[in-house]
């Protein structure tokens, strides 16, 4: 394969992206990590509709960061940027918001060899220095201190990319931008993509307020693009309420869109590849390197070991500071410095070889509890005697409590039971079911006059209450070091609410 000098950052224009979408990304990069010479020249076509801007202001730069010469296997950046832009085609009926803003943007490392992916997700409200920028109207603005999302209101994604330069010391090498209306139809012409909430949720659209209309059940759901929209967008009702919360929903997005790609098998059909290949070109607005449609081609060869699960997805790291405003931490220069380095991140620790003093090497970790999604600490329970053994319902309630569950009541039932019962509103049956594996009964019964709660009703075959292992990760912020990775499943904790 011939390399390719340079490369200006790709990028996709005004017409605005979904404000919070990584997802778009995912479609991007997914798409062109896996096309084969022969699907390639099926979109050599859609080069019309790929539309390129001005980047002199960044060519003509003399204090950009290096970058190494971008071959097809060299480390190389993307920068994804939202616009959170209401005009345009698709784009309306999400309230009128003046003007545009970057509420996401995430920094694509693909590490050298092109195997390998970082995702880094910027929070919107950084309180960060924006360097001097051209204004559409040919004037400038800065340096000046505030909310990193105002690069792009005043300069767009120009202005943004040499505000990421400036901060991290990292060379952008393509940009993208891309909006509602690209977002809904490219999920679409997926077949729709995959979520999983723990527990029911539901978004209400509060006029003057907020609200994204989502309504879903605990589970799994396959969401078409108007809901997927809805799914990124959602926030004051769902989590903390914060923006900081959405980043981690957008990431697991991301990481459905990315596995849905993989698991429909998009790259080996050559119709939906075309069609979804020429929903995302429509987007695109770039440099006018990638604006040339065999650049793209011989960039997206590069990419075919790229995979699922050889992708992770983080945030900045951060602090509160005042003004709702977020600050950076020392991890964050750490984080920077090890995409100049092109190392892992986080830093992998070697770990010791086994001992020879002959101790036993640790216990392999349990087995999950077979399709379980839903923890014990988001499920309240009213517990029931339903035998006559004086105290039974007592010792149920302690022993659900040790295992992390929320007992909301312990009393009589009205009547004696033969066997453990649980009794639960259709709504709230993934909460069920976990109530049930832990009480070791098989008995659920429906009762749609219940509310959330769970109501578990204890016959004298009751012995104890078991650990429950959920069968998919469902911490919000990813593992331990806050990294989600793209192939594996996760689901998104609810708010517990139904329409």
């Amino acid at each position: 394969m011939p390399s390719r000098g340079k490369r200006s950052a790709k990028k996709v224009h005004s017409h605005a992206i979904a404000r919070r979408l990584t997802a778009v990304s995912a479609i991007f990069i997914l798409l062109i990590s896996a096309i084969s010479a022969g699907a390639i020249t099926a979109i050599n076509n859609l080069g019309h509709n790929i539309q390129s801007i001005d980047t002199s202001e960044l060519d003509n730069s003399t204090n950009r960061p290096i970058t190494p010469v971008q071959t097809d296997t060299s480390a190389t950046n993307l920068l994804i940027m939202g616009s959170d832009s209401r005009t345009g085609k698709g784009n309306t009926g999400y309230g009128y918001v003046p003007g545009q803003r970057s509420d996401t943007t995430l920094l694509v490392h693909i590490y050298q060899g092109r195997k390998s992916a970082l995702v880094v997700s910027i929070p919107r409200d950084s309180f960060v220095t924006i360097p001097k920028c051209t204004t559409p109207s040919g004037g400038t603005v800065g340096p000046w201190t505030t909310k990193f999302n105002a690069a792009f209101a005043v300069g767009g994604p120009v202005c943004t990319i040499k505000t990421v330069e400036s901060l991290t010391g990292i060379r952008i090498n393509n940009f993208i931008v891309v909006d509602f209306n690209a977002f809904k139809t490219v999920v679409d012409s997926l077949g729709g993509v995959q979520v999983c909430f723990t527990t029911p949720v539901y978004d209400p659209i509060v006029h003057g307020v907020g609200g994204s209309g989502l309504s879903l059940p605990a589970g799994f759901s396959n969401l078409n693009g108007q809901q997927a929209l809805a799914f990124v967008r959602a926030r004051e009702s769902l989590g903390d309420g914060s923006d900081l919360g959405r980043i981690t929903r957008q990431q697991e997005f991301v990481s459905s869109m990315i596995r849905s790609i993989e698991h429909k098998g998009i790259l080996t059909n050559p119709s939906l590849l075309y069609s979804t290949a020429d929903t995302v070109t429509q987007s695109l607005t770039t440099s006018k390197d990638f604006a040339n449609v065999h650049n793209l081609e011989t960039f997206a060869l590069s990419l075919t070991a790229l995979s699922a699960k050889n992708i992770k997805l983080v945030a900045t790291p951060y602090q509160f500071i005042a003004g709702g405003n977020v600050g950076w931490t020392p991890k964050t220069e750490k984080l920077w410095a090890a995409i100049r380095a092109d190392q892992p991140w986080p830093a992998v620790t070697p770990h010791s070889s086994p001992s020879a003093s002959g101790k036993p090497s640790p216990s392999p970790s349990p087995s999950s509890s077979s399709g379980l999604i839903t923890p014990p600490e988001t499920i309240t329970i009213d517990v029931f005697n339903a035998t006559a053994k004086t105290g039974l319902g007592r010792k149920a309630a302690a022993q659900l409590r040790a295992r992390g569950f929320i007992v909301n009541s312990v009393s009589s039932a009205p009547k004696h039971l033969k066997h453990t019962e649980i009794r639960f509103n259709n709504s709230y049956l993934q909460s069920a079911r976990t109530v049930a594996f832990s009480a070791r009964s098989t008995k659920l019964v429906k009762d749609n006059s219940l509310g959330k709660h769970i109501s578990l009703l204890v016959g004298p075959d009751w012995t104890s209450a078991r650990k429950v292992i959920l069968s998919v990760t469902n911490s919000n912020g990813g593992d331990a070091t806050g990294v989600i990775n793209a192939g594996t499943q996760t689901c998104t904790a609810g708010n517990n609410r139904t329409k």
